[in-house]
C-alpha cells in the first residue's frame, strides 16, 4: 500500500515538471534563432548604399592613387636634379618651394582618400565635400580651357622641350579625368535619392 501510495502521489510531481521542462526548452530553442532576427531588424533601418556612390569614391581612390604615382615622379625628380653652377641642390635654393611640393600634394590625396572613405560610409560631411571639391576641380577645368586651349589640346609639330610636352600632358589629363567627374558628382549629389543616403539612420 505504501508503494502504491508513493506511485499515485508521483504523478502529479511528474505533471508538474513537464510545464517547466517544455517551457525552457522553448526558450532555449528560441534564443539562437531570436538573436538573427534582431540583427536583420536593426539592419533593416540602416540606408544602403546605391552603386553610384560606390562608383564615386572608388573614382576618387583612383584619382588619388594616379595623384600620388605623379607626385612621386615629379618629387624624385627634383631630389635627383643636377645642382646649379654654384653647387647648390634645388632643394637648397628654393627651399619653400621644396616644402610646398614635398608636404602639399600628400595632404590634399590624404584628404581625398579620407573623402572617399567618408562617401563608402554614407557620412554627410562626404556628401558637401565632394560637391565643393566637385566646383573646385570644374572651375579650374573650365579656367585651364580658357587661358590655355592650345597649349592643353593642340600638340606642337615642330620641336619642343621635355618639360612643356610634360606639361602639357598634366594639363591634359587635369582636363579629361575631372572635367566630366567634376559636373557629374554636381549633379549627382544634389539629387533626392543621395541626400536620402547620407541622412542619419532613425533610433
Amino acid at each position: 500500500m505504501r508503494r502504491g501510495r508513493k506511485s499515485i502521489t508521483s504523478q502529479p510531481e511528474s505533471r508538474q515538471t513537464r510545464p517547466n521542462l517544455e517551457a525552457k526548452f522553448h526558450t532555449f530553442r528560441t534564443i539562437p534563432f531570436s538573436a538573427p532576427v534582431r540583427h536583420r531588424e536593426r539592419m533593416g533601418s540602416v540606408q544602403s548604399r546605391s552603386a553610384g556612390v560606390t562608383a564615386a569614391a572608388t573614382y576618387a581612390i583612383l584619382c588619388c592613387t594616379t595623384a600620388f604615382v605623379v607626385w612621386g615622379y615629379v618629387f624624385l625628380v627634383l631630389l635627383n636634379a643636377a645642382p646649379s653652377d654654384d653647387g647648390h641642390y634645388f632643394y637648397q635654393v628654393y627651399p619653400a618651394r621644396f616644402l610646398l611640393v614635398a608636404l602639399g600634394p600628400p595632404a590634399a590625396i590624404g584628404f581625398g582618400v579620407r573623402t572617399a572613405v567618408g562617401l563608402l560610409h554614407l557620412r554627410p560631411w562626404a556628401r558637401w565635400t565632394s560637391m565643393v571639391l566637385a566646383a573646385m576641380f570644374l572651375l579650374l577645368s573650365l579656367v585651364i580651357i580658357a587661358f590655355r586651349p592650345f597649349e592643353t589640346f593642340v600638340i606642337p609639330h615642330q620641336f619642343v622641350s621635355q618639360g612643356v610636352l610634360t606639361r602639357q600632358m598634366m594639363r591634359f589629363s587635369f582636363v579629361v579625368l575631372l572635367l566630366p567627374a567634376s559636373i557629374w558628382w554636381l549633379f549627382y549629389f544634389r539629387t533626392h535619392k543621395v541626400k536620402l543616403q547620407f541622412c542619419p539612420p532613425e533610433a
